[in-house]
C-alpha cells in the first residue's frame, strides 16, 4: 500500500503543478503561484525521501502509512487555503486519504485521520484566500473543475481498489495453499504415527515367536502342539495388524472417521489387547452407556498401546494384578481410566533406551499424538496405593454432547 501511495503522489504532484501553471498562464487568474508551487515542490521532496526510505525498509508498518496520509492531508489543506478553500472544486479530494486510511489502517488511526480531515475542512470554511473571479464564465469553470476532480478521484480509487483486491486475492490463494499443505502434512504425520504404532504393537508377538523358535532349536524333541498353535496365532495377529495398518492409512489419508458407542469401542480395544497379550489380564468396567464418540484412524491403536504399557508396568513390578480399564463421563466428555500397579508415571516419561526391556519405549508418545489428533487429552497421575492412573479424555459425538 505504501509503495502504491508513493507512486500516486508523484502523479498528484505533477497534476498540481500543471494545474497551477495552466490556471495562471492560460486562464490568466491572479493566484498565488509561488506559494502553490512551493507547497507542491515540498511535497515532491517529501515523496522522494519517502521513496528512498521505502526502498530501504520494505516492511514498513501501519504507522508509516498513517504518517504519509497525514502529510497528504496537510499539503492538500495548504493548497486549498491558497486557492479558495471550500469553494475550490477539488475540495472533495479530502475523501481520497480517508478511503486509503479505511483500506490500509486499523480502526483507531483510521478514525483519527477521518476526524482530522473533517476538522481541516471545517477550518478552511473560515480561513482561506478567495479565488479571483473570471467574469462571464465563473460557474462553467467551476463545473469543469468538478468534472476534472471526478475523473481524478475515480481514477485514483479504481487504481487503489484494484490493487487492494489483487492483494486480497493473493492472500486468499496463499491461505488456501497453506491449508492444503497443513492437511497434507497432517495426513502424512498420521500415517507415520500409524506405522510407528503398528511397529510398536508387532514387537510383542515377534518377540514371542523368537522365543519359541529359540526353544525349539535348543530342544531334542519336536515342539508341542500348544506352542505351534501359539505361533500360528501370533502370525495371524501380525497379519491382522498389517491389514489394519493399510486400512487405517487409507482412512487417515481420506480424513474418515466413525461414530461408535463409547463402552463398546473401549471394550473392543481391551478384547483386541487380550489377543496381543494372552498371558496378561485386564478388567473392564463400562460407565458411559448409550454415549457415542467419534473414532478417528489410530485411536484404537493408541488405547491398546496405553493398556499394553500398563501391563508392562505390572510385569516389571512383579505384580500379578489385572490392568483395570473403566469409562465414565466427566464434564460432558468421555473419561477412560487405565490403572496399573507399576512404578508410577515417571516410568515412561521418556522413551526407553536400547537394552532397557523388550519394548520400544514409544507407546505413550504414539498414543498421545493420536489422541490429540482426535481432540482428546492424556494425563497421568499417581494411583492410591501405588501405581499409575492414565486418563484419556475424548469429546462425545455432537448428538450426545448437545
Amino acid at each position: 500500500m505504501l509503495q502504491l501511495l508513493i507512486y500516486l503522489r508523484y502523479l498528484s504532484v505533477a497534476g498540481q503543478m500543471l494545474t497551477v501553471v495552466f490556471v495562471a498562464q492560460r486562464l490568466g487568474l491572479p493566484i498565488p503561484t509561488r506559494e502553490l508551487l512551493s507547497i507542491s515542490a515540498g511535497l515532491l521532496l517529501f515523496n522522494v525521501l519517502s521513496h528512498w526510505w521505502w526502498l530501504a525498509h520494505r516492511d514498513a508498518g501501519p504507522r508509516a502509512l498513517a504518517l504519509q496520509l497525514l502529510v497528504d492531508l496537510l499539503a492538500l489543506t495548504a493548497l486549498l487555503y491558497f486557492s479558495g478553500g471550500p469553494a475550490n472544486p477539488f475540495v472533495s479530494l479530502y475523501l481520497v486519504p480517508v478511503a486509503l486510511a479505511a483500506i490500509g489502517l486499523d480502526i483507531a488511526p483510521m478514525l483519527g485521520l477521518t476526524v482530522l480531515t473533517a476538522a481541516l475542512y471545517t477550518w478552511l470554511m473560515g480561513h482561506h484566500l478567495e479565488l479571483p473571479h473570471l467574469h462571464g464564465s465563473d460557474f462553467q469553470l467551476h463545473v469543469t473543475g468538478m468534472w476534472v476532480n471526478f475523473l481524478l478521484s475515480a481514477g485514483i480509487m479504481a487504481v487503489v481498489l484494484s490493487r487492494f483486491m489483487t492483494i486480497v486475492r493473493e492472500q486468499r490463494r496463499r491461505l488456501s495453499e497453506a491449508r492444503e499443505r497443513a492437511i497434507r502434512d497432517e495426513s502424512l504425520s498420521a500415517l507415520g504415527s500409524l506405522a510407528a504404532g503398528t511397529a510398536h504393537e508387532l514387537n510383542t508377538p515377534l518377540a514371542t515367536m523368537g522365543l519359541l523358535v529359540d526353544d525349539w532349536l535348543g530342544g531334542d524333541h519336536p515342539p508341542p502342539r500348544e506352542d505351534i498353535e501359539l505361533l500360528r496365532s501370533q502370525l495371524a495377529h501380525c497379519r491382522d495388524h498389517v491389514r489394519a495398518l493399510a486400512d487405517m492409512a487409507r482412512r487417515g489419508a481420506a480424513g474418515e472417521s466413525t461414530v461408535e458407542a463409547a463402552d463398546e469401542f473401549v471394550h473392543a480395544c481391551v478384547d483386541r489387547w487380550r489377543l496381543l497379550r494372552p498371558n496378561a489380564t485386564a478388567r473392564f468396567a463400562g460407565g458411559a452407556a448409550q454415549r457415542r464418540v467419534r473414532i478417528d484412524a489410530g485411536l484404537q491403536q493408541a488405547l491398546i498401546n496405553l493398556i499394553n504399557n500398563a501391563a508392562d508396568a505390572n510385569a516389571a513390578a512383579g505384580v500379578d494384578e489385572p490392568v483395570e480399564v473403566d469409562t465414565s463421563l466427566r464434564e460432558g466428555r468421555l473419561n477412560i481410566a487405565i490403572r496399573d500397579r507399576g512404578a508410577g508415571p515417571a516410568r515412561i516419561a521418556k522413551p526407553r533406551r536400547d537394552g532397557e526391556g523388550t519394548g520400544l519405549g514409544i507407546g505413550l508418545m504414539i498414543s498421545r499424538s493420536s489422541i490429540e489428533r482426535s481432540r482428546g487429552t492424556v494425563k497421568q497421575s499417581e494411583r492410591e496405593g501405588g501405581g499409575c492412573v492414565t486418563e484419556v479424555e475424548l469429546p462425545l459425538a455432537a448428538e450426545d454432547a448437545a
